[in-house]
């Protein structure tokens, strides 16, 4: 396989990759806003079971149902970009020019083990039980969660800015060579009518 085949399936695998950490991220966040969405319900059913539920806990219920949804999602989607990071270091380590570039997809694997091994855990444990929690620890539990989300926020922008930088180095690559061979043919042609003349 060529080199430059191995650079297209690298690319492709960091676009999916990015792509997916995007989705994930956007999805988490709506489920969080289906918590709000669901409590202003005009729905005539909806309305009833809450008010039955008691509008405090239904929101308790609902925040805990979400908030274990989206850590199944970030901890199933942090195994699945393993083997995404894993075949993109491949895929530019087989290639002279690109071998260097294998510590970008690196980095974005340590980043997202630090995610998975650290964050993700205590975003499992913190989530469930501040949904129901009624007493004054829940302030600062909940203080803690949020810098728990803050810092999984840096980390996936960190992820994002190795990504973007490893696509941009990618393509100046691609574009690089793509001049090199169309000057190459150029100097062929000038070359090509001198000896004409």
């Amino acid at each position: 396989m060529s080199g430059m085949h191995l650079r297209r399936i690298a690319s492709f695998l960091l676009g999916a990759w990015l792509a997916g950490s995007l989705t994930v991220l956007i999805v988490c966040f709506s489920n969080l806003a289906s918590v709000d969405e669901v409590m202003e319900s005009t729905n005539a059913d909806a309305q009833r079971v809450l008010a039955h539920a008691g509008s405090a806990a239904a929101r308790a219920i609902l925040h805990s149902l979400a908030a274990a949804e989206n850590t199944r999602l970030l901890s199933g989607w942090e195994l699945a970009q393993a083997p995404l990071g894993i075949l993109t270091a491949l895929m530019l380590l087989f290639e002279r020019p690109t071998r260097l570039l294998v510590a970008l997809p690196v980095v974005m694997l340590l980043l997202i083990g630090f995610e998975h091994v650290l964050l993700t855990p205590e975003i499992a444990w913190l989530s469930p039980a501040l949904a129901f929690a009624q007493d004054g620890t829940a302030l600062a539990q909940r203080g803690r969660l949020d810098n728990i989300y803050r810092i999984y926020g840096f980390v996936e922008a960190a992820k994002a800015l190795v990504g973007i930088a490893l696509a941009v180095l990618l393509f100046v690559m691609r574009s690089g060579r793509r001049s090199r061979r169309s000057s190459v043919v150029h100097t062929s042609d000038l070359l090509e009518r001198r000896a004409a003349v």
